[in-house]
């Protein structure tokens, strides 16, 4: 039943409407330039000038750990982004945390000696 409902409300739009509704729909989709509204989500810890404190410090130095880049964020910040936070600000910037080596690589010298070994 609802699905008729759906359809007599669609016959009741003129062409014009219709049109526009797939205009914005194209607009969303090709160009991404209709905003949505903020979700039901959780409201976010960070506000945009925080977001590119963060992005900043991470360009800038990009060795920096993100414990540090928590200390460099604005003093009257209060509550402090916590770590996960900061990796997710930076992941949806495009930009991935580094990951120490487990091992160093080894030399080409010594990748020959061993394989010789065997």
């Amino acid at each position: 039943m609802p699905l008729r409902r759906n359809r007599r409300q669609y016959e009741q739009l003129t062409d014009f409407d219709r049109s526009r509704i797939i205009g914005l729909k194209e607009a969303v989709v090709i160009e991404g330039r209709v905003y949505r509204r903020g979700g039901s989500g959780r409201p976010r810890n960070t506000n945009d000038r925080e977001d590119r404190a963060i992005r900043r410090v991470a360009t800038s130095a990009p060795t920096t750990l993100l414990a540090s880049i928590q200390r460099h964020l604005p003093p009257s910040r209060h509550p402090v982004p916590s770590r996960e936070t900061i990796r997710r600000r930076l992941t949806e910037v495009g930009l991935r945390s580094r990951r120490p080596l487990r091992r160093l690589p080894l030399t080409p010298h010594y990748r020959q000696c061993r394989l010789d070994f065997y």
